[in-house]
Protein backbone atom coordinates (compact mmCIF):
# COMPACT_ATOMS: atom_id res chain seq x y z
CA UNK A 1 0.00 0.00 0.00
CA UNK A 2 0.98 3.50 -0.70
CA UNK A 3 -0.27 7.13 0.07
CA UNK A 4 -2.36 8.46 -2.25
CA UNK A 5 -3.14 12.55 -2.41
CA UNK A 6 -6.32 13.39 -1.86
CA UNK A 7 -8.20 14.23 -4.69
CA UNK A 8 -5.31 12.94 -6.98
CA UNK A 9 -14.90 -13.96 -10.58
CA UNK A 10 -16.92 -14.10 -12.73
CA UNK A 11 -20.23 -14.55 -11.28
CA UNK A 12 -23.26 -16.98 -11.84
CA UNK A 13 -25.05 -13.90 -13.31
CA UNK A 14 -24.92 -10.32 -14.23
CA UNK A 15 -27.80 -7.55 -12.99
CA UNK A 16 -27.73 -4.86 -15.50
CA UNK A 17 -30.49 -3.02 -14.24
CA UNK A 18 -31.20 0.73 -15.41
CA UNK A 19 -28.80 1.95 -18.95
CA UNK A 20 -28.95 5.42 -18.95
CA UNK A 21 -28.34 6.80 -21.96
CA UNK A 22 -26.34 10.62 -21.89
CA UNK A 23 -25.08 11.83 -25.06
CA UNK A 24 -21.79 13.25 -24.84
CA UNK A 25 -21.43 14.36 -28.34
CA UNK A 26 -22.44 18.09 -27.82
CA UNK A 27 -19.58 18.57 -25.99
CA UNK A 28 -21.07 17.60 -22.38
CA UNK A 29 -17.42 15.55 -22.09
CA UNK A 30 -14.05 16.61 -22.53
CA UNK A 31 -12.75 14.94 -25.66
CA UNK A 32 -16.07 14.59 -27.67
CA UNK A 33 -17.74 16.57 -30.37
CA UNK A 34 -20.86 17.37 -32.19
CA UNK A 35 -20.04 15.99 -35.59
CA UNK A 36 -19.91 12.08 -35.93
CA UNK A 37 -17.95 12.00 -38.44
CA UNK A 38 -14.97 14.04 -37.72
CA UNK A 39 -11.76 12.13 -38.41
CA UNK A 40 -8.50 12.37 -36.12
CA UNK A 41 -5.78 13.45 -37.62
CA UNK A 42 -3.04 12.76 -35.31
CA UNK A 43 -0.73 10.48 -36.27
CA UNK A 44 -2.41 6.80 -36.61
CA UNK A 45 -2.18 3.98 -34.59
CA UNK A 46 -0.02 2.15 -36.91
CA UNK A 47 2.04 2.80 -40.12
CA UNK A 48 4.63 6.03 -39.24
CA UNK A 49 7.06 6.09 -36.98
CA UNK A 50 6.16 9.71 -35.15
CA UNK A 51 4.33 10.92 -31.97
CA UNK A 52 1.30 12.67 -32.96
CA UNK A 53 1.63 16.68 -31.85
CA UNK A 54 -1.69 17.92 -33.09
CA UNK A 55 -5.67 16.62 -32.54
CA UNK A 56 -8.37 17.63 -34.71
CA UNK A 57 -11.71 17.19 -33.14
CA UNK A 58 -12.70 13.48 -32.37
CA UNK A 59 -15.70 11.52 -33.59
CA UNK A 60 -19.02 11.22 -31.61
CA UNK A 61 -18.83 9.29 -28.70
CA UNK A 62 -21.87 8.47 -26.69
CA UNK A 63 -21.74 7.52 -22.46
CA UNK A 64 -23.64 5.08 -21.16
CA UNK A 65 -24.09 4.34 -17.21
CA UNK A 66 -24.74 0.61 -16.56
CA UNK A 67 -26.41 0.01 -13.22
CA UNK A 68 -24.04 -3.68 -12.78
CA UNK A 69 -24.56 -5.34 -9.19
CA UNK A 70 -22.64 -8.49 -8.21
CA UNK A 71 -25.07 -10.19 -5.61
CA UNK A 72 -22.77 -12.87 -4.83
CA UNK A 73 -20.27 -11.48 -3.39
CA UNK A 74 -19.88 -8.87 -0.71
CA UNK A 75 -18.12 -5.48 0.50
CA UNK A 76 -16.16 -6.30 2.96
CA UNK A 77 -13.75 -4.41 5.67
CA UNK A 78 -12.06 -6.44 8.15
CA UNK A 79 -14.35 -8.26 9.19
CA UNK A 80 -17.43 -6.27 8.68
CA UNK A 81 -19.70 -7.05 5.86
CA UNK A 82 -20.17 -3.67 4.64
CA UNK A 83 -23.00 -4.80 1.63
CA UNK A 84 -24.31 -8.45 1.11
CA UNK A 85 -23.85 -7.41 -2.54
CA UNK A 86 -21.03 -5.21 -4.79
CA UNK A 87 -22.65 -2.69 -6.84
CA UNK A 88 -20.80 -1.72 -9.46
CA UNK A 89 -21.75 1.32 -11.87
CA UNK A 90 -19.98 1.09 -14.81
CA UNK A 91 -19.44 4.17 -17.21
CA UNK A 92 -19.69 2.91 -20.97
CA UNK A 93 -17.98 5.23 -23.64
CA UNK A 94 -19.28 3.59 -27.40
CA UNK A 95 -17.79 4.87 -30.46
CA UNK A 96 -20.31 5.80 -33.01
CA UNK A 97 -21.08 3.13 -35.56
CA UNK A 98 -23.05 -0.44 -36.02
CA UNK A 99 -19.93 -2.43 -33.71
CA UNK A 100 -19.33 -4.46 -33.18
CA UNK A 101 -16.23 -3.08 -31.27
CA UNK A 102 -13.31 -4.35 -28.87
CA UNK A 103 -13.78 -4.34 -25.62
CA UNK A 104 -11.37 -2.56 -23.30
CA UNK A 105 -12.51 -2.55 -19.20
CA UNK A 106 -10.43 0.48 -17.44
CA UNK A 107 -9.80 0.44 -14.12
CA UNK A 108 -9.23 3.75 -11.71
CA UNK A 109 -6.88 4.49 -9.32
CA UNK A 110 -7.19 4.94 -6.06
CA UNK A 111 -9.45 7.89 -4.32
CA UNK A 112 -10.73 8.16 -8.06
CA UNK A 113 -13.97 7.42 -9.91
CA UNK A 114 -14.12 6.25 -13.51
CA UNK A 115 -15.34 10.60 -14.45
CA UNK A 116 -11.72 11.74 -13.23
CA UNK A 117 -10.88 9.72 -16.49
CA UNK A 118 -13.46 10.97 -18.66
CA UNK A 119 -10.80 12.82 -20.86
CA UNK A 120 -8.89 9.75 -21.79
CA UNK A 121 -11.56 6.96 -21.92
CA UNK A 122 -13.58 9.42 -24.70
CA UNK A 123 -10.74 9.79 -26.70
CA UNK A 124 -9.77 6.13 -26.44
CA UNK A 125 -13.25 5.28 -27.35
CA UNK A 126 -13.32 7.45 -30.74
CA UNK A 127 -10.26 5.40 -31.52
CA UNK A 128 -13.05 2.60 -32.16
CA UNK A 129 -13.36 0.81 -28.44
CA UNK A 130 -16.09 0.48 -26.12
CA UNK A 131 -14.28 1.75 -22.98
CA UNK A 132 -16.15 0.23 -19.35
CA UNK A 133 -15.04 1.69 -16.47
CA UNK A 134 -16.47 0.49 -13.11
CA UNK A 135 -16.67 2.05 -10.02
CA UNK A 136 -15.32 0.21 -6.63
CA UNK A 137 -16.92 0.34 -3.73
CA UNK A 138 -13.96 0.52 -1.78
CA UNK A 139 -11.81 3.03 -4.42
CA UNK A 140 -14.35 5.95 -5.47
CA UNK A 141 -14.87 8.35 -2.95
CA UNK A 142 -18.13 8.95 -3.96
CA UNK A 143 -19.46 5.63 -3.22
CA UNK A 144 -19.47 6.67 0.73
CA UNK A 145 -17.84 3.60 1.93
CA UNK A 146 -14.45 3.93 3.74
CA UNK A 147 -11.69 3.74 1.09
CA UNK A 148 -9.22 0.59 1.44
CA UNK A 149 -6.10 -0.45 -1.03
CA UNK A 150 -6.31 -4.02 0.46
CA UNK A 151 -9.19 -5.17 -1.96
CA UNK A 152 -7.27 -5.18 -5.29
CA UNK A 153 -8.23 -9.29 -5.42
CA UNK A 154 -11.92 -8.33 -4.96
CA UNK A 155 -11.19 -5.85 -7.64
CA UNK A 156 -9.66 -7.92 -10.09
CA UNK A 157 -13.00 -9.90 -9.99
CA UNK A 158 -14.74 -7.30 -10.21
CA UNK A 159 -13.45 -6.67 -13.56
CA UNK A 160 -14.19 -10.12 -15.31
CA UNK A 161 -18.19 -9.88 -13.63
CA UNK A 162 -17.56 -6.31 -15.70
CA UNK A 163 -16.40 -8.53 -18.51
CA UNK A 164 -19.16 -10.78 -18.29
CA UNK A 165 -21.81 -8.49 -17.99
CA UNK A 166 -20.65 -6.46 -21.37
CA UNK A 167 -20.40 -9.24 -23.32
CA UNK A 168 -23.65 -10.88 -22.53
CA UNK A 169 -25.94 -8.49 -21.90
CA UNK A 170 -27.89 -5.12 -23.58
CA UNK A 171 -24.51 -4.12 -25.02
CA UNK A 172 -23.73 -7.39 -26.47
CA UNK A 173 -24.03 -6.21 -30.32
CA UNK A 174 -21.73 -3.48 -29.42
CA UNK A 175 -19.26 -5.41 -28.04
CA UNK A 176 -16.65 -8.07 -29.88
CA UNK A 177 -16.27 -10.99 -26.74
CA UNK A 178 -13.02 -11.98 -28.39
CA UNK A 179 -11.20 -8.68 -28.56
CA UNK A 180 -11.18 -7.64 -24.54
CA UNK A 181 -8.24 -5.65 -22.90
CA UNK A 182 -7.98 -4.08 -19.75
CA UNK A 183 -6.14 -1.04 -18.91
CA UNK A 184 -5.45 0.76 -15.60
CA UNK A 185 -4.07 3.62 -13.74
CA UNK A 186 -1.99 3.35 -10.58
CA UNK A 187 -4.07 1.12 -8.10
CA UNK A 188 -6.35 -0.13 -11.53
CA UNK A 189 -2.91 -0.80 -13.03
CA UNK A 190 -2.29 -3.39 -10.51
CA UNK A 191 -5.75 -4.55 -10.74
CA UNK A 192 -4.88 -4.95 -14.43
CA UNK A 193 -1.92 -6.99 -13.61
CA UNK A 194 -3.87 -8.99 -11.36
CA UNK A 195 -6.53 -9.91 -14.38
CA UNK A 196 -3.99 -10.00 -16.76
CA UNK A 197 -0.97 -12.34 -15.29
CA UNK A 198 -1.58 -13.38 -11.38
CA UNK A 199 -2.36 -17.14 -10.59
CA UNK A 200 -5.80 -17.15 -9.40
CA UNK A 201 -7.40 -13.72 -10.85
CA UNK A 202 -6.19 -14.53 -14.57
CA UNK A 203 -8.66 -13.74 -17.11
CA UNK A 204 -8.41 -15.81 -20.21
CA UNK A 205 -10.54 -13.61 -22.16
CA UNK A 206 -7.86 -10.88 -21.67
CA UNK A 207 -5.79 -10.40 -24.96
CA UNK A 208 -3.58 -7.11 -23.75
CA UNK A 209 -2.86 -4.68 -20.81
CA UNK A 210 -1.88 -1.88 -20.12
CA UNK A 211 -0.66 -0.82 -17.00
CA UNK A 212 0.01 3.21 -15.97
CA UNK A 213 1.67 3.41 -13.51
CA UNK A 214 1.43 0.27 -11.39
CA UNK A 215 2.94 -0.80 -8.32
CA UNK A 216 5.53 -4.01 -8.17
CA UNK A 217 3.62 -7.39 -8.42
CA UNK A 218 4.00 -9.95 -5.27
CA UNK A 219 5.65 -12.29 -7.03
CA UNK A 220 6.81 -12.18 -11.19
CA UNK A 221 3.63 -14.53 -12.54
CA UNK A 222 4.34 -17.53 -14.88
CA UNK A 223 5.34 -16.39 -18.24
CA UNK A 224 2.61 -15.26 -20.50
CA UNK A 225 1.65 -14.54 -24.32
CA UNK A 226 -0.60 -11.41 -23.51
CA UNK A 227 1.05 -8.55 -24.19
CA UNK A 228 1.39 -5.70 -21.82
CA UNK A 229 2.40 -2.15 -22.36
CA UNK A 230 3.68 -0.50 -19.33
CA UNK A 231 4.25 3.21 -18.64
CA UNK A 232 5.21 5.64 -15.97
CA UNK A 233 6.62 8.84 -15.50
CA UNK A 234 10.09 9.43 -14.27
CA UNK A 235 9.00 12.28 -11.94
CA UNK A 236 6.25 10.45 -10.27
CA UNK A 237 5.78 11.54 -6.53
CA UNK A 238 3.14 8.88 -5.74
CA UNK A 239 4.75 5.96 -7.41
CA UNK A 240 8.41 5.26 -7.39
CA UNK A 241 9.39 4.98 -11.15
CA UNK A 242 11.60 2.16 -10.09
CA UNK A 243 8.29 0.00 -9.70
CA UNK A 244 7.54 0.02 -13.54
CA UNK A 245 11.25 -1.07 -14.13
CA UNK A 246 10.44 -3.62 -11.33
CA UNK A 247 7.57 -4.91 -13.34
CA UNK A 248 9.16 -4.59 -16.81
CA UNK A 249 11.75 -7.21 -14.92
CA UNK A 250 8.43 -9.84 -13.19
CA UNK A 251 5.95 -10.38 -16.04
CA UNK A 252 7.55 -12.27 -18.65
CA UNK A 253 5.46 -11.70 -21.83
CA UNK A 254 5.55 -9.06 -24.92
CA UNK A 255 5.81 -6.40 -23.19
CA UNK A 256 6.70 -2.39 -24.90
CA UNK A 257 8.08 0.25 -21.92
CA UNK A 258 6.88 3.84 -22.24
CA UNK A 259 9.10 6.48 -20.24
CA UNK A 260 7.50 9.81 -19.77
CA UNK A 261 10.45 12.11 -19.66
CA UNK A 262 10.00 14.56 -16.73
CA UNK A 263 6.30 13.17 -16.08
CA UNK A 264 4.40 12.90 -12.77
CA UNK A 265 1.90 10.56 -11.64
CA UNK A 266 -1.59 11.48 -12.78
CA UNK A 267 -1.03 14.46 -15.13
CA UNK A 268 -0.34 12.97 -18.28
CA UNK A 269 -3.58 11.00 -18.19
CA UNK A 270 -5.65 13.84 -16.98
CA UNK A 271 -4.90 15.52 -19.87
CA UNK A 272 -3.22 18.80 -21.25
CA UNK A 273 0.27 18.06 -21.01
CA UNK A 274 3.20 17.62 -23.61
CA UNK A 275 2.56 13.82 -22.84
CA UNK A 276 -0.89 13.53 -23.33
CA UNK A 277 -0.86 12.59 -26.72
CA UNK A 278 1.74 10.36 -26.15
CA UNK A 279 0.03 8.24 -24.10
CA UNK A 280 -3.22 8.38 -25.80
CA UNK A 281 -1.29 7.71 -29.35
CA UNK A 282 0.50 4.66 -27.56
CA UNK A 283 -2.27 2.85 -25.97
CA UNK A 284 -4.44 3.19 -28.92
CA UNK A 285 -1.47 2.13 -31.40
CA UNK A 286 -0.94 -0.69 -28.61
CA UNK A 287 -4.95 -2.12 -28.38
CA UNK A 288 -4.71 -1.71 -32.39
CA UNK A 289 -2.20 -4.08 -32.46
CA UNK A 290 -2.82 -6.73 -29.83
CA UNK A 291 -6.73 -7.24 -29.68
CA UNK A 292 -8.22 -5.19 -32.47
CA UNK A 293 -5.69 -6.52 -34.98
CA UNK A 294 -5.84 -3.81 -37.09
CA UNK A 295 -2.24 -4.40 -38.87
CA UNK A 296 0.82 -6.39 -37.80
CA UNK A 297 0.98 -8.14 -34.39
CA UNK A 298 2.73 -5.85 -32.01
CA UNK A 299 6.02 -5.53 -32.75
CA UNK A 300 9.20 -3.41 -31.64
CA UNK A 301 7.69 -0.13 -34.00
CA UNK A 302 3.87 -0.73 -32.64
CA UNK A 303 4.59 2.51 -29.62
CA UNK A 304 7.12 4.63 -32.35
CA UNK A 305 9.91 6.27 -31.04
CA UNK A 306 8.71 9.89 -30.05
CA UNK A 307 10.49 13.06 -28.81
CA UNK A 308 13.28 11.19 -26.40
CA UNK A 309 12.95 14.88 -24.34
CA UNK A 310 9.56 13.63 -23.78
CA UNK A 311 8.93 10.09 -24.04
CA UNK A 312 11.32 6.81 -24.48
CA UNK A 313 10.74 3.55 -25.74
CA UNK A 314 11.96 -0.13 -24.75
CA UNK A 315 10.76 -2.77 -26.64
CA UNK A 316 11.31 -6.90 -24.93
CA UNK A 317 9.28 -9.75 -27.62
Amino acid sequence: MRPRPSGSRRTSRAALAALVAVAIAGGGVAGCTSSPGAARTSAPHRGDSTAPTTTAPLPAVTLSVLALVDDTRPVVSGSEDLSPERALPTSVWTPAGPGPFPLVVFVPGFDKGPLDYQRFCATLASSGFVVAAPSFPQEDPARGFPLDESHLGDEAADVSFVITSLTGGTTADKVDRSEVAVVGHSDGADVALLVGYAPGTVDARVGAVVADAPDPMAAPPPPSAVPLLLVQGTEDSVVPYAASATVFAQVAAPTAYLTLVGADHLPPIAGGTPWTPVLDDAVARWLDATVAHRGPAPGPTTVPAPDPSVATVRWRP
